[in-house]
């Protein structure tokens, strides 16, 4: 090789290591720069937290208004509700309340009622007994008048008084359809068979003669329904009347009088008891309308194929009339025997007997008529 070659690449290689070092050093330079630049803002950020510069800028206070007072509410105001005192509609004839005369039947005596349960409340010819002069509530007659009964079906009475007071008030209507729900159609004993299916088709007027002719446990409950919207509700309204009235020994559990089994108490009352409630519906002027009617027919619905025969109970108005008799009710089950509440009209008088638990209907039977003469015979 010439001489001047080897001298040609020597040179280039100190070259070569030249620029080398002098990217080297740069590099190092510029990562020692940019260290400084990434240390100087965390120095500066403790410096600024340090005491020192705490004490250099203070924090200044923050003052918070209090919040406004808060008025009082002020005090509810009731506001005042006008009742609508609704008139009774007028008796037909002078009929008595109770009052605090002795020898009448009176609002006033001491509440004796009862929650105990009577295996049977009957005895021959009867458990109880009471004739009255309905035109002055004078007591004509009377025999173990205030001793416990089961009314049994005369309960109705009473569920028959609260309707017709619901008609005058404007809460229900003779021509309101009638609604049958299943416990309605489930009802037993004595009723007129209605069905569910028949929800609707029969009025307030034809329940309330199916109610007081035929004496049917299922209207009774339908019409319950249909006035206070379930049984208990209307058992409470039937137990605050019998408070308004007077009846102080009486308590009632159904609106038709069916013994509840299951060792609870049936509806329980007293002759006394009974008289003030029949002269209490015989101050309604549409009772003797139903409590009179000896025959009439429930009308057909979608399931009936002829009419159903309601045939009045009482055989005083009906098969074996008794002069003048136009009302009331009759009543039997077997812890409380054969029982009616009735009424006659002889010229200007009008005479209530109330016989309960005779040990069958030929024996009520009997016994009201003598008890009828007996009224009749004291107001002549």
């Amino acid at each position: 090789m010439k001489k001047s070659n080897v001298t040609f690449i020597a040179i280039g290689i100190i070259v070569l290591h030249i620029f080398i070092l002098i990217f080297l050093v740069g590099t190092k330079g510029d990562k020692k720069e940019t260290e400084n630049r990434q240390s100087a803002p965390a120095q500066q950020t403790a410096e600024l937290f340090s005491s020192s510069a705490a004490s250099e800028f203070p924090i200044p206070e923050v003052s918070i208004p209090a919040a406004p007072e808060i008025a009082p509410m002020p005090e509810p105001v009731a506001m005042p509700v006008e009742l609508v005192e609704i008139k009774p509609a007028a008796p037909r004839e002078t009929i008595a309340t109770t009052s605090n005369l002795a020898g009448y039947l009176r609002a006033d005596r001491p509440i004796n009622r009862t929650r105990q349960v009577f295996p049977e409340l009957k005895n021959d010819p009867y458990q109880s007994a009471i004739v009255v002069d309905a035109r002055t509530g004078k007591i004509l007659y009377e025999n173990r008048a205030a001793v416990y009964s089961y009314p049994a079906s005369i309960t109705k009475l009473m569920t028959m008084l609260i309707v017709l007071e619901q008609i005058d008030a404007g809460v229900v209507h003779l021509d309101d359809k009638v609604a049958i729900t299943q416990d309605v159609a489930g009802i037993g004993g004595s009723g007129v068979y209605l069905d569910v299916r028949e929800s609707g088709n029969f009025t307030v007027e034809n329940m309330l003669e199916a109610l007081m002719i035929h004496s049917a446990n299922d209207a009774a409950a339908a019409l319950a329904i249909h006035v206070a919207g379930s049984t208990d509700a209307f058992v409470d309204m039937m137990n605050q009347k019998a408070r308004e009235l007077g009846m102080n020994s009486t308590t009632y559990h159904s609106p038709h009088g069916l013994p509840p089994g299951d060792g609870k108490q049936p509806d329980i009352s007293t002759a006394y008891d009974v008289a003030i409630l029949s002269l209490a519906a015989l101050r309604h002027p549409q009772t003797l309308n139903y409590t009179s009617t000896k025959l009439t027919y429930l009308p057909l619905s979608s399931i009936r194929n002829e009419e159903f025969m309601l045939a009045n109970r009482n055989a005083l108005v009906g098969k074996k009339p008794y002069q003048g008799c136009d009302g009331l009710k009759t009543g039997y089950h077997s812890a409380g025997g054969s029982s009616l509440t009735a009424t006659a009209k002889r010229g200007n008088n009008r005479v209530v007997a109330v016989v309960l638990g005779c040990p069958n209907k030929n024996v009520r039977d009997t016994e009201i008529r003598k008890l009828l003469d007996k009224g009749f015979d004291a107001v002549n």
